[in-house]
């Protein structure tokens, strides 16, 4: 769910509560009864917006519910003074979870960034000597995840989303670790066997990266990253919107860094030059919108990416 859906809940919930909560009589034992069953369901938004929105939200939505909650106790102050203390305890109780929920769960979220981040400088290592093994660089993975980025912003893609086409792009070549030196390394044209050999390494990937749990969506990504829009591709021969879009994206931006880097067998392609090459592969290697998202980005927003 995103934010705004997460905030609608919130303020839908905490409305309703008091709204029964005016509403409900107390003169029936009943009525009374569930009376007190929704003082207690006000306890229940600020524990949602701590795990949510952590201690800030925690602070907010108990606000608001010590507010609604101290409105109705005005308006209805009972003069028993035994209820009295339990209306001034309640109160005291949101402030009590709302904080304390607020603070346990921005601290776990502060532990699960740092536990993110170190995972990500894992994998940053690793694909960064992989780099470096084939392509004598170790930028070529981050500047592809860059631009991949980029081109994810054009088509709305949330928080989680992006990191997950992040880590595809980051880790698109990783399968290419089951592929011998002799096959990866050669400077000249691969035979037929090699080439079979060489096209197993998106599934190779797949299958190292499927078994991360939090990589489990980025691993669709490396699975499909050779696809082709016109269903020419490998490993799976998949078409059209049949292949991820995540993948979509990362196809072309892995097409223009490699036009755009200098290889043993032919010199760097200019900007222009590369963006040729990409409109002719437009609905056959790529998906057209995507080509048309990518050639709408700044060529400034490439050089800083």
């Amino acid at each position: 769910m995103r934010t705004k859906g997460k905030i609608v809940v919130l303020i839908l919930l905490t409305v309703t509560i008091a709204f029964l909560h005016f509403l409900v009589p107390t003169d029936r034992h009943t009525f009374h009864i569930l009376h007190i069953i929704l003082r207690k369901l006000y306890f229940l938004p600020p524990v949602m917006a701590a795990v949510w929105f952590g201690l800030r939200g925690a602070v907010h939505v108990t606000l608001s519910i010590s507010v609604l909650f101290s409105f109705h106790a005005i308006l209805d102050w009972p003069e028993n003074y035994m209820e009295q203390a339990n209306q001034w305890g309640e109160l005291v109780s949101f402030w009590a979870v709302g904080l304390v929920a607020g603070l346990l769960f921005q601290r776990e979220r502060a532990l699960l960034r740092d536990l993110l981040r170190a995972n990500e400088e894992t994998l940053l290592g690793l694909v960064s000597a992989l780099d470096m093994k084939e392509h004598n660089t170790n930028l070529h993975s981050q500047r592809v995840r860059k631009y991949t980025l980029l081109l994810a912003d054009k088509f709305g893609f949330d928080e989680t989303g992006k990191r997950a086409i992040g880590f595809g792009a980051l880790l698109h070549d990783v399968g290419k670790i089951a592929v011998p030196d002799e096959i990866l390394l050669k400077p000249g044209t691969l035979t037929d066997e090699e080439q079979k050999v060489m096209r197993n390494h998106p599934s190779a990937g797949y299958g190292i990266v499927n078994r991360i749990e939090f990589l489990r969506e980025a691993a669709e990504i490396v699975h499909a990253h050779h696809e082709r829009f016109d269903g020419s591709g490998y490993p799976r021969g998949l078409k059209g919107e049949d292949i991820p879009l995540g993948a979509r994206l990362f196809a072309v931006v892995d097409v223009y860094d490699a036009l755009t880097s200098a290889r043993p067998y032919r010199p760097a392609m200019s900007h222009e030059e590369a963006l040729i090459e990409i409109k002719k592969g437009s609905s056959r290697h790529f998906d057209p919108k995507a080509v048309d998202a990518f050639l709408a980005i700044p060529r400034e927003e490439l050089n800083t990416a």
